[in-house]
């Protein structure tokens, strides 16, 4: 503002006459008291830039309202000639809709960030998001990151099983009605929530894990891996080329790694040909799952196989019976010895899992969590139970169980296996209840397996921090499933505090002196009934209150929870409140690219800032001809 000359003009009108390339003056409506909150802004600096556009008419005009926004000022107005004139996209109004700065932002990889720590780091950032026509999880770049003072009030929403977050009115939320804004959403209205809400970043550190002379040293000790000279050079070169070669942990590919690795644990082998050396990878399960891995494996510059189908038959001889089945097996291969290399190296088994002694990768013990929870989840993609209730009581959950078999000989090695993982979930939150042995099959050989199972513990905050924190990789039904459950139970949790709290207001207004049907009438409702608070008074409970009978089971929440939503790990979840937040600093969004423009945030699936300029080589007679078609399609598009 100091080189733009403001002058008054009328009572309520200044101007900022023509200067330099300036085709008209400048002008604003502004009371004086007004103009002087103006001039601290730099919006005067943008009216009189509007000024210089081709084809503007008489003046470049700013209302009262006016104040800093994206090549306009916002409250900016300004007329073109037909014919000499300009269409500025700076000139077409859109709200800037915000997050508070301490909200959580959902990344690919499983971790979450502070969205105002993100403005050294979002360019590099790849952020969970969703495909909304057909729901399934997506990831998305952020082509934008700003923060700025709120222009809309700041609220603060809470749902009905106690997830909140503070965002402007202006914000959109995914609904069952499409995104909607904050300020227009009620109490009682349904939106989208993801359950999963992963574990804060740590960033890891620059300390080396793989370098060329100790993987050159373990190529040359392991047997049948090519260990003629060559072949090594070569090998190393693939790496090197790939920038896998020196690998640390702060490496681009080690998320990748970490998830491979871990699937391979499970439903994966790995061998070197004996004659050859050559090595060749192979992932199990299904076709869907299997085309997240192959995607997975391409990142890290490695060509999967297509996906191949057969079928099996199967024998197997137990400790109670034989059992004989069919069924088809799909899954896909990685003919790649450097691929196989690098991650023998990392710590995969090679060859028959069940005939060797193994541990789980040394390595993560020094890793940031995130990391262990993607070995982990992927693992557990492969091995871990999937979530159901217990027959006979729907409302609660089974405990999760990781199996493995080994033969005798390899037990010990088994037990170090799974004491390893239980490490690190106690690190991340989640116990571990026992390590369980039960003999199993007479093998062909005539040795016996044992099968080895680690058992979690199935309290509802156990299974919550397991199923929200760490969750599955590779597997998109049990993943979705964990989201329901996780929801299932932080519904039932809050429907258990609610009773408990009924029954404390029982016992003390009966110990103020209150007739018993005094207290019946009081407390008696949807939440509990005479039953419950006649226990609740004379001490017949030996337990804590249950949900009560009229509370759904998992199966008929999951159905209503879901609706429309797939296997995408969304659910349907209540407003409970939207209340005034109090908000004292700068707000802050992404614009990302993908085409239903969505991220998550605090766990809601939220709408992106999405104001972008695209330009196109096309002449007006071009677009004519099918301007109300362009116009429709890029309604229907953008949103």
């Amino acid at each position: 503002m100091a080189d733009l000359k403001l002058k008054q003009i009328g009572k309520a009108l200044w101007e900022i006459p023509r200067t330099g390339g300036m085709r008209v003056p400048a002008r604003i409506y502004a009371t004086p008291q007004m103009i002087e909150h103006i001039r601290s802004d730099n919006a005067p600096q943008q009216a009189a830039n509007v000024a210089h556009l081709p084809g503007i008419v008489k003046a470049s005009l700013a209302m009262p309202d006016i104040h800093w926004g994206y090549g306009f000022p916002i409250g900016g107005v300004a007329a073109f000639d037909l014919d000499e004139g300009v269409i500025s996209p700076g000139g077409v109004g859109y709200d800037i809709n915000c997050l508070s700065g301490q909200t959580d932002v959902l990344h690919q990889h499983g971790y979450t960030r502070r969205i105002d720590d993100m403005a050294e780091t979002w360019h590099d950032a790849s952020l969970a998001c969703f495909r909304l026509d057909a729901p399934a999880g997506d990831t998305a770049r952020p082509v934008r990151w700003f923060g700025r003072p709120p222009q809309a009030p700041l609220l603060r929403l809470t749902t009905q099983t106690g997830a909140s977050v503070e965002a402007t009115a202006d914000h959109p939320f995914w609904t069952p009605a499409g995104m909607i804004p904050l300020g227009q959403l009620r109490p009682g209205d349904r939106l989208a929530r993801y359950p999963f809400r992963g574990v804060p970043f740590e960033p890891p550190a620059e300390d080396l894990l793989v370098t060329e002379q100790a993987l050159s040293c373990f190529l040359e000790k392991t047997r049948g891996t090519g260990r003629a000279g060559n072949a090594r050079a070569q090998l190393l070169n693939h790496l090197r080329r790939r920038g896998l070669l020196p690998l640390r942990y702060a490496s681009p590919a080690v998320p990748y790694l970490c998830k491979l690795l871990g699937f391979l644990f499970g439903d994966g082998s790995l061998h070197f040909a004996a004659r050859t050396g050559k090595g060749v990878v192979a992932f199990y399960g299904l076709p869907e799952d299997l085309e997240t891995i192959r995607a997975d494996v391409a990142a890290l510059g490695f060509t999967p196989s297509r996906i191949y189908a057969r079928r099996r038959r199967h024998a197997i001889r137990t400790a109670y019976d034989t059992y004989a089945f069919e069924r088809e097996e799909t899954f896909f291969r990685v003919r790649s010895t450097a691929f196989a290399a690098l991650l023998a190296f990392l710590g995969a088994p090679v060859g028959n899992k069940a005939a060797q002694a193994y541990d789980a990768p040394a390595w993560l013990d020094a890793a940031p969590r995130w990391q262990k929870r993607l070995f982990l989840a992927a693992l557990f993609g492969a091995e871990l139970s999937t979530p159901r209730t217990v027959p006979g009581h729907e409302c609660n959950f089974q405990a999760p169980t990781l199996s493995m078999n080994k033969r005798a000989a390899y037990v010990a090695s088994g037990r170090a296996f799974l004491g390893r993982l239980a490490g690190w979930l106690r690190d991340l939150g989640v116990r571990a209840r026992q390590i369980a042995t039960r003999r199993e099959q007479v093998n062909v050989d005539g040795t016996r397996s044992v099968r080895l199972r680690l058992v979690l513990a199935a309290d509802p905050e156990n299974l919550i921090r397991l199923w929200s924190a760490v969750g599955y990789e590779y597997n998109r039904k049990r993943r979705a499933l964990a989201a329901v459950a996780v929801h299932y139970l932080q519904r039932k949790r809050r429907r258990v505090a609610a009773r408990r709290q009924v029954a404390e207001e029982a016992v003390a207004l009966a110990d103020a002196g209150y007739a018993r049907q005094t207290i019946f009438e009081a407390l008696e409702g949807r939440i509990a009934n005479r039953r419950f608070i006649e226990r609740s008074l004379y001490g017949g409970r030996r337990t804590g209150p249950r949900v009560g009978a009229d509370f759904p089971p998992f199966e008929a929440f999951r159905s209503e929870a879901t609706e429309g939503l797939g296997t995408s790990g969304m659910v349907w979840d209540r407003i409970a409140s939207i209340e005034p937040a109090q908000g004292d600093g700068l707000v802050y969004d992404f614009t990302v690219d993908h085409p239903d423009h969505n991220f998550v945030a605090g766990g809601f699936v939220v709408s992106n800032c999405g104001v972008r300029l695209m330009a196109a080589s096309l002449r007006r007679q071009q677009v004519q001809p099918q301007a109300e078609a362009l116009v429709d399609e890029l309604f229907r598009r953008v949103p």
